[in-house]
């Protein structure tokens, strides 16, 4: 996946950081695997670890619409 480099490697990571919807695990964009719905991440906010949207069959539970890689 991707690495941080430059003035953005080190420090915080709050703005690279998700929570599954599901078991609200902590994903970091670029190093983990995140997939999102293109209707409800928009409007809800959700976002989904891999093997939570194994689980799903790569589909949004709530409204049915496959899921998409975040990168």
């Amino acid at each position: 996946m991707v690495k941080l480099r430059g003035s953005n490697s080190g420090g915080h990571l709050g703005w690279a950081t998700r929570r599954c919807a599901v078991c609200s695990r902590s994903l970091v964009v670029g190093e983990d695997e995140v997939y999102r719905c293109p209707s409800c991440s928009e409007r809800y906010g959700t976002y989904f670890c891999s093997s939570d949207s194994r689980t799903l069959h790569y589909r949004c539970p709530y409204c049915g619409r496959p899921l998409e890689s975040l990168l």
